[in-house]
């Protein structure tokens, strides 16, 4: 694709991603056109959990491990340790229920828990289980990555960003050609396809219909008073009546989705009092030792909304109508983060050589929109 101007419609990881791979070909021109802000969702507010190979039982396990590799691949160029982050972790599933309700434990179980987690009251470990170490798990600060690939993008002459104004409808002439998008405050940008990167939003722009929704999962961040090791907790909570699985990280701490309406944009989502409240209940039954002044506001109370796909899987590729100028990169769950630089080398495989190579078949039939958009 000679001289081409390609259009990325979302600030979020996808279209980082996408937009990081496009710039690297000089005879290619992106803009990317984001409402609200860069990393406004998801991209701003998730774990940043990297797994290798927890994908393996499933048509994408390919599309996971490349993704891991391309991470560890920019966090070398980049400098992803100091700019974003980039760390490898040992990951544990945990059942805890509170120290009233257990048998006491051998000295030497509870030595063997208090070497893998030392920060957790391990009086209340009923089981403990690694999932995963330092060779296959791993952990980025989503929107420090994000940020860190548009600013490397930028630093290219081929590469222009445009926050403010989202995109109101793609140009489609009547022979089904692509002419560009239209912004809300009605500035047209004229381009040779579109990459739609919307997240939980992409099924809302008028003529595509794109099966995708979001599901609300709110989170906490807050400062430990001590150190903390490279871990991440996958944890089942047996409080009472009630089981939650937060995840705990270093000092982030996110609970299960809800049912919340998707607002219209990132900027209009709301968080729930009552669920950082049971947030920060699970933190102290779970780490009592981890965080003591109570009169200390937290780093941040926050929610976001995951792209969830009607079937459950991504859709990454061609949109099915258009003359193949619309492509879509969207839906991707939990597992965005993890599955954003093989998305975006996918998408800029496709602009750039009709095809992609860097994933293995089932992968990219498993993620084609084809027929899975109506």
């Amino acid at each position: 694709m000679a001289n081409k101007h390609i259009i990325v419609v979302g600030g979020g990881v996808m279209g980082a991603c996408v937009t990081y791979y496009l710039s690297l070909h000089n005879n290619i021109r992106v803009t990317v056109i984001e409402k609200t802000c860069i990393a406004c969702n998801s991209s701003g507010k998730a774990g940043g959990f990297l797994a290798y190979n927890w994908s393996d039982d499933t048509p994408l396990g390919d599309l996971s491990r490349k993704s891991f590799k391309l991470h560890e691949e920019l966090a070398t160029e980049l400098d992803g340790e100091n700019k974003y982050g980039y760390r490898k972790v040992n990951t544990y599933s945990i059942l805890y229920q509170k120290e009233s309700s257990l048998r006491k434990e051998s000295n030497n179980k509870k030595q063997e828990k208090d070497i893998l987690t030392p920060w957790i009251d391990t009086s209340g470990i009923r089981h403990m289980e690694q999932l995963g170490n330092t060779s296959d798990t791993a952990q980025v600060h989503p929107r420090l990555f994000t940020e860190t690939l548009f600013e490397t993008a930028k630093q290219k002459d081929n590469v222009t960003l445009q926050i403010g104004f989202g995109v109101s409808h793609v140009i489609i002439d009547d022979n089904e050609q692509l002419k560009g998008v239209e912004l809300n405050n009605g500035e047209i940008i004229q381009g040779d396809a579109v990459v739609i990167c919307m997240g939980p939003w992409s099924g809302q722009l008028p003529i595509l219909k794109v099966p995708i929704d979001g599901q609300r999962a709110h989170s906490i961040v807050f400062k430990p008073k001590t150190s903390i090791p490279p871990q991440m907790l996958f944890t089942t909570i047996l409080d009472g009546t009630q089981t939650h699985h937060p995840e705990d990280g270093t000092i982030y701490m996110c609970g299960a989705t809800d049912n919340s309406k998707l607002p219209s944009s990132a900027d209009q989502i709301q968080v729930e009092s009552k669920a950082i409240e049971v947030l920060e209940r699970l933190r102290d039954t779970l780490a009592p030792e981890l965080y003591d002044n109570k009169n200390e506001e937290l780093i941040a109370k926050q929610a976001c909304y995951l792209p969830i796909s009607e079937d459950g899987t991504a859709f990454v590729g061609i949109y099915p109508k258009y003359n193949k100028q619309v492509l879509l990169a969207a839906g991707h769950s939990c597992w965005g983060i993890l599955q954003a630089p093989a998305t975006g080398l996918m998408i800029t495989e496709l602009l750039v050589n009709g095809k992609i190579s860097c994933v293995d078949k089932d992968a990219v039939e498993a993620l084609d929109p084809t027929d899975r958009c109506c």
